[in-house]
């Protein structure tokens, strides 16, 4: 396997990492009973955003540098942090 090919991003790690995590808990959250069971929607609900996030990365990655997407989805994931956190009440 050629791994040149795979030129990771920041929104790449954290989808992948995301899925990973995502699909076990919302998998034990589904077991749970009454409307603690919602949590695993939920869950799930996120990680199908984060397979689309990841979609459109990959896309966005063969046809621009893979490092200045990288420094691009820092700035963008920083200013939604902080808009998030300046607006949270």
């Amino acid at each position: 396997m050629n791994y040149k090919n795979l030129k990771p991003t920041f929104a790449s790690v954290l989808s992948i990492g995301g899925i990973v995590i995502g699909i076990p808990f919302g998998a034990y959250c589904m077991t749970l009973k009454g409307g603690a069971s919602l949590a695993g929607v939920l869950v799930f609900g996120i990680v199908i955003c984060l397979a689309i996030v990841l979609a459109i990365d990959r896309i966005l990655a063969s046809f621009y540098n893979p490092k200045k997407l990288s420094l691009i989805e820092i700035i963008f994931f920083t200013l939604v942090l902080i808009f998030y956190l300046i607006n949270k009440d």
